[in-house]
This record gives C-alpha cells, structure tokens and sequence, in this order.
C-alpha cells in the first residue's frame, strides 16, 4: 500500500485532508485526456487509501489456515476416567434416572 502514497507523493501519515489535496493536484498535474493510464493509476491509489485496505490484506482475511491443537495425555486420560465412570450404570440404574 505504500506505493499508493508514493503515487501520490504523500507520507503514509497524512491526514485524510492532505491526501485528497494530494490527489486533487495529481489530477491537475495529469489531466485524463492527455494521461489516461497515470490518471486511472491516480484515482486506484486514492480509492485505496481512502477505503483503508488493500486487495492483498483482504484476500488474507479468507485463507483457510488449519488449526493446529494438542492434547495433553494426562488431561485426555482423566476425561476418559470421568466419562466411564458416568456411563457405567446398571440397568435398573438407567431406568430410574429415564424416568
């Protein structure tokens, strides 16, 4: 993104003011019927700064990236532990907590 300010030869601090003075003197600089591709290539820079983004970070916000997780032995075992401990139950035992 910092080529659109190169573009129009602003630092990437200015304020919204200064990049639209910027942009409004570049178009004067370049008139569309003289420069037509410096003048497509000024409005896509000012278009991009004034939006805040940029096609590449905007692609990043939708790559699958996988997750990675582990699980801990000790932790895992002691859910196992828990767990058949609950579902060990008589029949009669099952029956009374159904109903």
């Amino acid at each position: 993104m910092s080529s659109h300010y190169d573009r129009l030869g602003i630092s990437p601090t200015a304020t919204p003011a200064e990049v639209k003075a910027a942009y409004h003197a570049k178009l004067k600089e370049f008139p569309a019927h003289r420069h037509p591709d410096e003048f497509k290539a000024i409005r896509a820079a000012y278009d991009a700064i004034r939006k805040g983004g940029s096609p590449e970070t905007d692609d990043f916000f939708f790559l699958v990236r996988p997750i990675k997780a582990t699980i801990d032995p000790a932790n895992l075992q002691q859910l196992r532990q828990r767990i058949s401990g609950v579902v060990e139950m008589s029949l009669e035992e099952l029956i009374q907590d159904t109903f």
